[in-house]
């Protein structure tokens, strides 16, 4: 079963939450080379624990992933990007 498959748990999730993932996955396809998560947070004007949130539920479903650049493997430097999928 995939994430995508998967119900719901809990509580739906803010209109507002929901519309910050939407944002930050279009910044991801709008930057097919990546962007770090606190560049995200800025262009945003959100707090990283914010940006990090929105990041990991994309990711979970298969919308975003992180890139991790060979030269470092510190959280900042990390890279994320827009999955194939939609």
């Amino acid at each position: 079963m995939t994430a995508q498959e998967r119900p719901q748990r809990g509580r739906p999730r803010p209109t507002e939450t929901i519309r910050r993932d939407e944002t930050i996955l279009q910044l991801l396809r709008d930057n097919p080379d990546g962007l770090l998560r606190n560049d995200i947070a800025e262009m945003m004007n959100l707090n990283k624990s914010k940006t990090y949130l929105s990041l990991d539920r994309l990711r979970r479903r298969g919308l975003a992933e992180k890139v991790s650049p060979e030269t470092s493997n510190a959280d900042k430097d990390t890279l994320w990007v827009a999955t194939g999928e939609s």
